[in-house]
């Protein structure tokens, strides 16, 4: 029942605004509960939206690794990427709020050995995303926030 409700529009919007003014994500929460693990750091991310250029805001998961902040856009194993990552590649400038502390940012999405390399890296540390890579045949996004 909770797990509908933090997934539904309304849910959805609870969420951002709690992660944009407190830090706090009860939908990361609720999931974690149910998987059985902590839940991890998340932070509120606008982009620019790549046909309509107006502010787009979504609750990312991130992870801090050798000094990167990164986000991965899994989309729980969907074929196509999420619009946030869309919308980065279309504008790489963004903005991140952090516990409320708003950060300008410029996305960078990993390549090559390096993206393999951090990639295998997650998947150790969030099994998860290794059921989300067997769902789909794209290469999964892994990308790097750098500060503007």
């Amino acid at each position: 029942m909770i797990q509908r409700f933090v997934m539904s529009p309304t849910g959805l919007a609870l969420d951002r605004f709690l992660v944009r003014w407190t830090g706090f994500s009860l939908t990361t929460w609720v999931f974690a509960r149910v998987s059985g693990f902590a839940p991890g750091p998340v932070l509120y991310l606008e982009t620019t939206g790549r046909r309509s250029g107006r502010t787009r805001g979504v609750v990312v998961p991130y992870f801090d690794r050798d000094g990167q902040r990164l986000l991965v856009a899994s989309k729980g194993g969907a074929s196509t990427d999420p619009y946030w990552a869309m919308n980065l590649r279309a504008n790489p400038d963004a903005l991140v709020r952090i516990r409320r502390r708003p950060q300008p940012v410029r996305a960078r999405f990993l390549v090559g050995e390096e993206r393999a390399r951090v990639w295998e890296e997650l998947k150790v540390d969030v099994p998860t995303y290794a059921h989300y890579e067997s769902l789909t045949t794209r290469e999964i996004p892994v990308i790097a926030l750098e500060r503007r």
